[in-house]
């Protein structure tokens, strides 16, 4: 939407984090509207010397910094419009474009409940109404056996926290002692690096006996590790383009939205540490492993009985007591979910897809794609 009054406004950016994908969506619009942004630190004297401040509009995210929300209810005050990007101050009325936390949580118990996980848990070291939004999507999933909740600014003294003996003491115990194989969802890059530290420490095995996965991941974070971790991609592009888009129509005089505007997800980038499937079947897990292993061949349930050495109905018996599908299917299965992460990566054409997943040529992975998805792996690809 371009400035209706053809005149540069001045617009305030303080935001916490700089995150540059969401600085890119608000400069692409700050272009086409004309304009004038003037970011702002939000350390101690940034936003407080601003206090005399009158420009057009400001872009926030409010969290708990006196200061900041002082300043922006100051603003409110002057009528001057805002837009928070966050939605961890659901207190401080101001209207809002943020992430849909509870759509991720909810995407996050999906991509575990396809990998067969029936124990979970979550963990982050803060907790703060972002945290329980995305817990609360996770948690509605798990109707029989709901997650566990892991905080460690709630379950350790806050003069310890800063005391890595006692920080490793608290995550041993809970490692430990938690159902095996489990599926842990972290709040962020930071805090799953901070499990799979733990783990690595403890020798707990990571996917096999805790399966790791990031809620979001701010700055690529989780592919640095020695154990890569899955994580969604936060949609900050767009996110951070129709915050501003929704500040312009609010200084153009426009009414504020009734309830806050939500992001979806990006996609779900799949890496080794959620790339497994549970079993507490012995035959099951093996089995399990050799499809995993032989994705790239074309090779069906018939090969895999044989590397089993066990009968084709006595195969079908202990996946459908363990996984509730037959052999056949969890193949197709694994062959698409590994189709889905190709296709996020740049340069690859459909037939190297279909070669590196085992389909005989590209229309066949294209058919199969559109029947089980509903989409062209084209079409899936830009809507992620």
């Amino acid at each position: 939407m371009k400035n209706a009054t053809n005149t540069r406004r001045d617009v305030l950016m303080a935001l916490s984090p700089m995150v540059p994908e969401r600085n890119s969506g608000i400069r692409r619009f700050a272009l086409e509207a004309g304009w004038n942004l003037i970011p702002v630190s939000r350390v101690v004297g940034g936003v407080a010397a601003l206090g005399g401040w009158r420009g057009d509009g400001a872009l926030v995210t409010l969290r708990e910094e006196p200061a900041v929300v002082s300043f922006v209810k100051g603003l409110r005050r002057k009528g001057v419009p805002v837009v928070d990007l966050t939605e961890e101050r659901p207190d401080v009325r101001v209207p809002r474009v943020c992430l849909d936390n509870r759509e991720i949580g909810r995407e996050c118990a999906r991509h575990f409940a396809e990998r067969n996980f029936r124990h979970t848990a979550w963990f982050s070291t803060h907790w703060m109404n972002v945290h329980a939004e995305r817990f609360a999507g996770f948690a509605e999933a798990w109707t029989d056996l709901p997650p566990m909740r892991w905080v460690l600014c709630e379950d350790v003294p806050s003069a310890r926290r800063n005391d890595s003996r006692a920080v490793a003491k608290w995550f041993a115990g809970l490692l430990r002692s938690a159902p095996k194989p489990l599926a842990l969802l972290c709040h962020c890059g930071e805090d799953a690096a901070r499990v799979l530290a733990e783990c690595r420490t403890l020798g707990i095995a990571v996917p096999e006996q805790i399966a790791i996965l990031s809620a979001g991941d701010y700055y690529g974070i989780c592919e640095m590790q020695s154990v890569p971790i899955s994580s969604f991609e936060i949609n900050g592009e767009r996110h951070g383009y129709e915050a501003a888009e929704l500040l312009q129509r609010l200084m153009d005089g426009g009414a504020p939205p009734r309830a806050p505007i939500r992001v979806p997800p990006g996609p779900l980038r799949v890496r080794e540490s959620t790339d497994h499937t549970a079993a507490s079947d012995p035959l099951v897990a093996r089995a399990l492993a050799l499809v995993g292993e032989n994705l790239s061949r074309p090779w069906g349930v018939a090969q895999l009985c044989q590397a089993l050495g066990v009968p084709h109905l006595r195969l079908e018996r202990h996946f459908a007591a363990e996984l509730g599908r037959t052999p056949r299917a969890e193949i197709l299965r694994q062959r698409l979910s590994k189709a889905r992460a190709l296709l996020q990566e740049p340069g690859l054409t459909l037939s190297a897809i279909a070669a590196r997943c085992g389909f005989s040529h590209a229309s066949h992975l294209s058919n199969l794609f559109r029947r089980e998805t509903g989409h062209s792996p084209r079409d899936w690809s830009r809507r992620r």
